[in-house]
């Protein structure tokens, strides 16, 4: 009798039409090329499913469906569509699509996990996809350049940047938008239709000596819905520390570099990163938020330089571009922080009691937790606290800057 009492609260359950959406995100998946990608397994870690694909050095496509939710949300930010160069993903309603252009590395294998997301009423609800390539078997020889005819050729420049908080600099600083472009050997450029080097290749991908990520700036890839073909002729990026950076640009066929061209381009260090004591914003101060398309683990957002009692200061603030959960996100914006200022200042130290150094603070809600200073700035990495709301005065770590 109590089986049977079960089973029709169970049936009954079923049977109605508002069926609240479970916690936990449900996925099938297919495998269209399973002689090039393989299927790792799946864990589910506190309602948080993990789905693993391993895929070689050749084209791979996955496709997976949430059986669940019927509307997944942007990867990050607006955007339908994660690009980490050797894999691609995109959000289509229940569906997420991936791909794997066939890819030649230097390196032996590679990895990334991408954060999938649906609402559930007012709950966020999450999956991890963890893709990894291993390209040890997938050896090959890049032919000399000379064997290209020159209209296969192509060459990077850096068009133009926009420094921080629109300075009058002659030279780029870390923060300031610096935006490239893609040409013809004889330095010429089409902002428009696909120039005739793009013909000779199956995709065009920009990387940098040191950095984790590459950008493509042209695919021409067969689907089953036919050709699709895009480019960027013009592209820009921000960098987060100062030095020589050495870029390539290398035009694929089949999976295998075809040509390659390399830029040098300088960023010179302003006070701090790229922020410059002496001006300070008076009215409508603007939030600049900071991006490097060869670095997409990080973003910031940086504060125009105001003042508080004639007293001038600025903050950078990590930003939940990865749409991490609350708990996930606060390590997160630590690890931000640590990570700028080991790239430009260093270590720093300890940062109680050094509250008395700066004039701008908050009275109340943060904790100074580490310093740093150079010659012209100090800069102190504040926790704020939790004021136990779901408010803008969430949890975080951030940056705080004042001229000495």
């Amino acid at each position: 009798m109590p089986f049977m009492v079960v089973l029709c609260l169970i049936l009954s359950a079923c049977d109605k039409d508002d069926v609240l959406l479970s916690e936990t995100m449900v996925w099938s998946y297919e495998i269209l090329t399973p002689d090039n990608v393989k299927f790792l397994g799946s864990t589910d870690a506190e309602g948080t499913p993990k789905y693993s694909f391993e895929a070689n050095g050749k084209q791979g496509d996955v496709i997976m469906t949430c059986e669940n939710f019927f509307s997944l949300n942007p990867i990050s930010g607006d955007s339908y569509t994660y690009d980490c160069g050797w894999a691609m993903l995109r959000v289509d309603a229940n569906q997420v699509k991936i791909y794997f252009p066939q890819y030649v590395s230097d390196a032996q294998s590679a990895y990334e996990e991408i954060r999938i997301s649906a609402n559930d009423g007012e709950k966020t609800v999450y999956t991890i996809i963890c893709l990894s390539r291993n390209f040890k078997d997938e050896g090959h020889t890049d032919p000399e350049p000379e064997t290209l005819p020159e209209e296969a050729k192509f060459k990077m420049i850096m068009n133009d940047f926009t420094p921080l908080m629109h300075l009058d600099s002659p030279l780029p600083a870390p923060l300031d938008l610096i935006t490239f472009r893609i040409t013809d050997v004889n330095g010429e450029y089409s902002p428009i239709d696909f120039p005739e080097f793009t013909h000779y290749y199956d995709s065009i991908v920009w990387s940098a000596d040191n950095f984790p990520h590459t950008f493509r700036v042209y695919e021409n890839r067969v689907t089953a819905e036919g050709v699709e073909k895009h480019i960027s002729t013009q592209w820009s990026s921000h960098f987060f520390k100062s030095g020589t950076i050495k870029s390539h640009l290398k035009g694929y066929r089949d999976g295998k570099a075809q040509y390659e061209t390399s830029h040098n381009m300088t960023i010179y260090e302003r006070d701090f990163l790229g922020l410059q004591w002496g001006i300070i914003v008076m009215q409508k101060p603007e939030n600049l938020t900071a991006y490097c398309l060869l670095d997409r683990d990080y973003e910031y957002k940086v504060y125009d330089i105001v003042a508080t009692n004639d007293a001038p200061y600025s903050q950078i603030i990590p930003m939940n571009h990865k749409l991490l959960s609350d708990a996930d996100f606060l390590p997160a914006t630590e690890k931000a922080i640590k990570t700028l200022m080991k790239n430009n200042v260093g270590g720093g130290e300890d940062g109680k009691g050094k509250e008395n150094l700066f004039k701008c603070l908050p009275e109340k809600g943060v904790e100074a937790e580490w310093y740093w200073e150079n010659e012209t700035t100090r800069m102190l990495m504040l926790h704020r606290l939790s004021d136990g709301t779901n408010g803008p005065a969430q949890e975080k770590y951030y940056l705080h800057i004042e001229p000495k």
